[in-house]
């Protein structure tokens, strides 16, 4: 092997060194530079809101002694809490104030307070006399005495206090423009510096890489082109061929690289050869699964445009009436408060039959996304379906309906929302009631298993057919039993579905036309809990 490249490297190699050196002591010089100008940033926004923070104090003030005159004047003092309000904000301005300035003396690192601190604990004193004048001020108006709280007021206002105090912030103000604009110019300063050494750094840095490009590209020229000629060899699907005319040491493993992509490529090629067999078939079977799917999807889509159309006949009927009662209401001669409070029942019916309607859609539609909002506690199911047993008595009674109940276990646990669990069995009883007739019976029974309880509510009434037990927990479908017999939106059961299913349960409709029809629900349940009802 040659000199040649040898030289090449060692002047590489020196270069890159300078270049290293150099950079590393432009970023310690940037580092401390930009820490002094972050010091000298923070004095000058110090200053600033000092500046502001005396303002504040001043206004304050200002707004106070014009509260006192207004008071005066008016011999009353109308609104009690200001007068503490702005001693409150006056006291809180000059302990930001102190706060402000005792950074200032620690980021000067001086370790003791600027000067100004006598100026500020005399502004401090005058600004309790005025807080403390306003108390006298406020008493005396309370008892009378509205010469005595005009000389309070008179008193304040001279040049001994309010005119020394405005001295004082004018002073202060001065004090603080002075350190502001001393910060501003230091940082000006520093950063003409810092703007300077980066104009040297950078053509120093560029002087060094256009030496070094110029060593380098005589080198990378021949090696260049052998790897382009290689790259369009490959391009045109000769994997065979070799850079073996690649003789400087910087490039042969850069070279050998190439060979061993060459051969790589050359057996990629064969087996994207065979892969592209398989992805055919595959995406065959892919096409019929998105065919599928989108059969699947414009079923739910005729499915969800079926049910806005129910829900907007649902709605529309109570609107109508809430419209209607409404309008009943305003219309003609004028009315007796009963008759507007019956108006104003029937509209407040109407409201809530429809909130509980979009309630029930909004948790049927959550549960479906998996975003289910439980208040889950042990709860004890014998005794919910014994309560709502005898919430049903006297409807039962009216119709001459039985409810005969049977639990072979009085103190068995599910674990979940209580209210929605008697939501469940109270549409499951109603429904059993609705489309039971005069003289027949609904039983409610509980039925312990192994891992759960099973309750049953039949009934032998009109009994449903084989398809409408299939689609009753459709959302608003109705069979043609409940469409000629009873009222309802037809949203119960689904409801009642959705909230079985968000307890981890089960639950199904059978039954055979004339012969009556029974609800089965299963619940996982509690295995070492126990309440009483």
């Amino acid at each position: 092997m040659s000199l040649l490249p040898n030289r090449f490297t060692s002047r590489v190699r020196f270069l890159t060194s300078s270049v290293v050196v150099l950079l590393v002591g432009m970023t310690m010089l940037f580092y401390f530079a930009s820490q002094r100008y972050q010091v000298l940033f923070q004095q000058s926004e110090l200053a600033h809101d000092v500046m502001l923070a005396y303002q504040d104090v001043s206004n304050l003030v200002l707004g106070k002694l014009n509260r006192m005159s207004a008071a005066v004047s008016s011999g009353s003092v109308d609104d009690q809490s200001v007068y503490f309000t702005d001693a409150i904000e006056l006291r809180q301005t000059l302990s930001r104030i102190e706060r402000l300035t005792r950074a200032e003396a620690a980021l000067s690192g001086a370790g003791e307070p600027l000067p100004g601190v006598e100026r500020f604990g005399e502004i401090e004193r005058i600004a309790e006399e005025i807080i403390a004048a306003s108390i006298r001020m406020r008493s005396a108006l309370e008892a009378g005495r509205r010469s005595e709280a005009a000389d309070e007021v008179a008193r304040m206002r001279t040049d001994a206090v309010a005119g020394r105090l405005t001295v004082l912030i004018d002073s202060a103000v001065d004090a603080e423009r002075t350190l502001a604009e001393q910060a501003d110019a230091v940082a000006s300063r520093l950063g003409r510096r810092i703007r300077i050494g980066l104009s040297i750094a950078i053509l120093t840095v560029l002087g060094l890489g256009i030496v070094a490009t110029r060593l380098i590209s005589r080198s990378l020229n021949h090696a260049v082109d052998t790897l382009r000629t290689t790259a369009l060899e490959y391009a045109s699907g000769n994997f065979d061929f070799r850079t073996d005319d690649l003789y400087d040491a910087e490039f042969a493993e850069l070279g050998d690289a190439f060979d061993r992509l060459g051969e790589q490529l050359g057996r990629r090629r064969d087996t994207e050869r065979r892969s592209k067999a398989e992805l055919e078939s595959l995406v065959a079977e892919r096409t019929q699964g998105l065919r599928e799917t989108n059969e699947q999807l414009a079923q739910s889509d005729r499915v969800r445009r079926q049910l806005l159309a129910d829900i907007s006949h649902e709605l529309r009927t109570p609107l109508t009436v809430i419209h209607g009662e409404a309008e009943m209401a305003l219309r003609g001669q004028t009315k007796t408060s009963e008759e507007y409070k019956d108006s104003l029942n029937r509209i407040r019916e109407q409201a809530m039959h429809t909130n509980r309607l979009v309630d029930d859609l909004l948790f049927v539609s959550r549960v479906e996304e998996g975003q289910t909002r439980l208040q889950t506690r042990s709860v004890a199911i014998t005794g919910l379906l014994k309560g709502i047993c005898s919430d049903f008595a006297i409807e039962a009674g009216k119709k001459q309906v039985r409810v005969i109940e049977s639990y072979d276990d009085d103190f068995v646990v599910v674990s979940g929302d209580h209210d929605r669990l008697r939501q469940v069995f109270t549409i499951l009883i109603d429904n059993a009631l609705r489309y039971t007739e005069a003289g027949g019976s609904i039983w409610v029974s509980l039925e312990r298993q192994d891992e759960g309880v099973e309750i049953r509510v039949r009934d032998n009434g009109m009994g449903i057919s084989k398809e409408d037990a299939k689609q009753v927990f459709t959302r608003f479908y109705r069979g043609a039993n409940a469409m000629s017999s009873t009222q309802g939106t037809g949203l119960g059961l689904p409801v009642a579905k959705a909230i079985v299913e968000a307890h981890r349960g089960r639950i199904y409709i059978d039954g055979e036309i004339g012969e009556g029809a029974v609800a089965v629900v299963w619940l996982p349940a509690e295995d070492s809990i126990r309440a009483i009802a």
